[in-house]
């Protein structure tokens, strides 16, 4: 299966930008919402889902062509396998929340439809960080042609500790040779 691209770059990177940026603003609106039962807060919640559910559709499919590239037995693989499994999880979390809020009233957010937004979107901030050990830490699709000097990076107090724990748990799902990068 070839790889996904749009005007020379890679497709997936491109379309991630709206689940990434609709469905945790559909989880702000719920608050909003929560906090001053404006009814316009219910439907921009209601209505972002639907715009983040749709994009991340769309970055599924460009995500899994780019997927099946991936060679088997490597660190890689293992990596995305986790991305892809939390991704699954999380458009399962969406798919019942729009189902359970597109069922008679939307105009109230429930404690179920809540935490499932909640829920989806913790998944996606570990999802992503998935994806970004994948292009930054593997290489996926990336071509190495940085100009200039690197910039020192500026970390979060605990960022190391984080990043390790992720690293405990992609150990967890590697295949019994340790994978390969």
């Amino acid at each position: 299966m070839p790889q996904t691209t749009f005007a020379g770059h890679p497709l997936h990177p491109q379309l991630i930008s709206a689940p990434l940026g609709l469905l945790p603003f559909s989880l702000a609106m719920d608050v909003m919402h929560m906090a001053t039962g404006e009814k316009s807060y219910v439907d921009a919640a209601y209505y972002s889902m639907v715009g983040g559910y749709v994009g991340g559709l769309a970055a599924a499919a460009a995500g899994a062509a780019d997927y099946f590239t991936i060679p088997p037995e490597t660190r890689s693989k293992t990596v995305a396998n986790l991305h892809a499994a939390l991704n699954v999880g999380v458009m399962g979390m969406y798919s019942l929340n729009l189902l359970l809020r597109s069922r008679g009233e939307r105009r109230h957010v429930g404690t179920a439809t809540f935490l499932l937004s909640l829920l989806g979107t913790a998944g996606l901030v570990v999802s992503g960080w998935y994806g970004g050990e994948l292009v930054y830490e593997l290489g996926m699709r990336v071509k190495p042609a940085m100009e200039g000097e690197e910039a020192p990076e500026a970390r979060l107090p605990g960022d190391e500790k984080l990043a390790e724990g992720f690293r405990r748990m992609e150990k967890q799902f590697a295949p019994a040779d340790g994978g390969k990068h």
